[in-house]
C-alpha cells in the first residue's frame, strides 16, 4: 500500500460504531449486522427491497417495475420475457416540451425511422391495454374510442392525424396490438377450464373491466372461435421461413437498408432479413426460396416475352395474401389492379341499384297506403252528399320513375353507379 494512503477498512474502524450505525446510508443499504446474526430473505412485495440500485449502476427490471402501478406488476417464477412497455424513453424526450414528429410516408404504412416506429408503437400497445377496451372484433369499436385513442397520440408526438392516409396507418397499427391484447386475454382465459371460474378470475393487467372481460370469456366459448383459433395456431406452426429482425419494424429496416437512398428490392431485402454473415441462413426453406428466387431472375425469356420483375418473381416463390405485401412486413399495400377496381366499381353499383330499387317499393307502398286513405275520406264525404273528384297518379310520374330504374339497370350493366331523380321524393 502506498505510503500515506489508508484502506477503507482501517478509516471506518477510526470512527466510533455507534456513529457509523446512525449514519446515512444509500437507498436499499441494509444497517450493519452483529455477528451471527441471521440474514432475513427479502419479502416480495417489500417496497424497501424491490430496488437496491445506487446511483451510477444500470437501471433494473425490478426499478422499472417500482414506478408502476401495482396492478402492472406481475410476479412470475417462469422464464424472463420482456415485460410490457413503460415509456420511460418518451417520457424523457417530453421533458424538454418538445414532441417527437411521427412522419409516415405515403405508401409505407409505418414511419421509416427506427426510433419514430418503435415509439409510436410503444405508445399504441400502452393505448390498447389501458385505455380503450379490447374488442371481441375491431368493428365493435366505437367511434369515441378511436377518436380518444388518436386525441392521445396527437398529444404525445407531432402528427398529421388530418392526413387520411396517417390516420388509417395509426388505426390498423391499433388495431394489430389490440389484436394482439386479445390473445393474450385469450391465454389467461385457458388457464382456467371451466367458463364460470374464468369469468371470475378477470385479468389483472391493464383497464380490463368485468363487462368487456364477460363479453371476451363469451367470444373465447364460441366454437366458430375456437375452430378459427385451432387454424391459426396450425398455420403458425407450418412457418418454415423465420426472419432475423427481432421486433423492429421491417419499413424501418428496409429503409435503414438503402444505399444511395435507394431502398433494396424484394429480394435483397429478404436476403437480409433471413441471412447473416455470423449465422447464415435462419432457415433452409428461407434459403431455397431464396435460390429459387435468383434462378428465375436469371432465367433468359422466350422470344417475344419480356423477363419476369421482381415483385411477379417474389409473389410466385412466396404466395400473395389480401392487404399483405410477404417479405415487406405489416404497413405496405399491395396495389391494387385494374381488375380489381373495376370489381369495386361492379359492386358499388349493384350496391346502389338494390337501395334505389328499395326505395322504389317504399314509395310505391306509401302511393298505395296514401289512395286507401283517399277512398276511405271519399267515401265518407259521399255519405254526407259532398262529392269529391278522383285524384290518380299523373302519367308524367309513373313514366319518370320507370326511365329512373331503366337508368339504373343500364348504369350497373356498364359499371357506373346510376343517378337517381330526387324529384321522385
Amino acid at each position: 500500500m502506498a505510503p500515506g494512503k489508508r484502506s477503507k477498512r482501517a478509516a471506518n474502524e477510526q470512527v466510533p460504531r455507534a456513529v457509523r450505525e446512525q449514519a446515512p446510508r444509500a437507498v436499499g443499504e441494509q444497517a450493519p449486522r452483529a455477528i451471527g446474526e441471521e440474514v432475513q430473505p427479502p419479502t416480495i412485495g417489500d417496497a424497501q427491497t424491490v430496488s437496491t440500485r445506487r446511483e451510477g449502476q444500470p437501471m433494473t427490471n425490478h426499478n422499472v417495475e417500482e414506478s408502476l402501478p401495482p396492478n402492472l406488476v406481475e410476479i412470475s417464477s417462469s422464464k424472463s420475457v420482456c415485460g410490457p412497455t413503460t415509456r420511460q424513453g418518451l417520457e424523457r424526450m417530453m421533458k424538454g416540451k418538445n414532441k417527437l414528429v411521427i412522419d409516415i410516408p405515403e405508401g409505407k404504412g409505418r414511419p421509416i425511422c427506427e426510433v419514430q416506429s418503435a415509439k409510436l408503437s410503444s405508445e399504441i400497445g400502452v393505448i390498447s391495454r389501458h385505455f380503450i377496451p379490447v374488442p371481441s372484433k375491431w368493428t365493435e369499436l366505437t367511434e369515441n374510442n378511436m377518436q380518444s385513442a388518436l386525441e392521445r397520440l396527437n398529444n404525445k408526438f407531432q402528427m398529421k392525424m388530418d392526413d387520411e392516409y396517417v390516420k388509417k396507418s395509426v388505426l390498423s397499427i391499433l388495431q394489430k396490438l389490440s389484436r394482439n391484447q386479445r390473445y393474450k386475454l385469450h391465454k389467461h382465459f385457458k388457464k382456467f377450464p371451466p367458463t364460470e371460474v374464468a369469468r371470475q378470475n378477470k385479468h389483472v393487467d391493464g383497464n380490463l373491466t368485468q363487462e368487456n372481460w364477460d363479453s371476451l370469456c363469451d367470444l373465447f366459448c364460441d366454437p366458430e372461435y375456437q375452430k378459427r383459433c385451432e387454424q391459426n395456431a396450425k398455420a403458425c406452426n407450418s412457418v418454415t421461413m423465420i426472419h432475423n429482425q427481432g421486433s423492429r419494424a421491417f419499413v424501418a429496416s428496409r429503409y435503414r437498408l438503402r444505399k444511395e437512398e435507394q431502398e433494396p428490392d424484394r429480394i435483397e431485402f429478404f436476403k437480409a432479413t433471413h441471412f447473416s454473415e455470423a449465422k447464415g441462413w435462419s432457415t433452409t426453406a428461407a434459403k431455397n426460396a431464396y435460390e429459387e428466387m435468383i434462378q428465375m431472375l436469371n432465367e433468359t425469356p422466350e422470344e417475344g416475352k419480356e423477363p419476369m420483375k421482381v415483385d411477379e418473381i417474389m409473389d410466385k416463390v412466396l404466395g400473395t395474401s389480401p392487404g399483405y405485401v410477404k417479405g415487406l412486413g405489416y404497413g405496405p399495400k399491395p396495389v391494387k389492379s385494374s381488375n380489381a377496381k373495376v370489381v369495386e366499381v361492379n359492386k358499388s353499383s349493384k350496391k346502389t341499384e338494390m337501395k334505389l330499387k328499395k326505395c322504389q317499393l317504399k314509395i310505391k307502398g306509401m302511393r298505395a297506403k296514401m289512395k286507401s286513405q283517399m277512398d276511405a275520406v271519399r267515401n265518407a264525404l259521399k255519405e254526407v252528399g259532398i262529392m269529391v273528384p278522383n285524384i290518380e297518379p299523373s302519367e308524367s310520374d309513373e313514366s319518370s320513375e320507370s326511365e329512373s330504374s331503366e337508368s339504373s339497370e343500364e348504369s350497373a350493366n356498364s359499371g357506373t353507379p346510376p343517378e337517381i331523380d330526387s324529384s321522385n321524393y
